[in-house]
């Protein structure tokens, strides 16, 4: 009888949940390129990435015939249509001369 009772109380233990992050959380503290609706290309470091929007810092926004600069700029995430890191290391690949 004693064996039905400690068998009652052994449960299965529940898997902890685990945190769905927004994915522009991924961005935090890193140098992105984003691309607009418009037609802006948009660099700069992300100090904050919240589901609703980002906030870049060193900024530099391409435009079609102007390119400017700024230190702060916020941007709603219905107005980006692509982002990804920037890259951290260029170098130019030589071709090897064919014979």
């Amino acid at each position: 009888m004693s064996e039905k009772k400690s068998a009652a109380k052994i449960q299965p233990q529940k898997q902890p949940q685990q945190k769905k992050e927004h994915p522009l959380k991924l961005f935090e503290g890193k140098r992105v390129v984003i691309k607009e609706t418009g037609p802006a290309i948009i660099e700069g470091d992300c100090i904050v990435a919240e589901p609703g929007y980002l906030i870049l810092t060193n900024v530099i926004i391409k435009g079609t015939k102007h390119v400017a600069e700024a230190q702060l700029l916020y941007i709603p995430h219905h107005r980006i249509s692509f982002a990804h890191t920037a890259p951290t290391k260029v170098e130019k690949i030589e071709e090897e001369e064919t014979q």
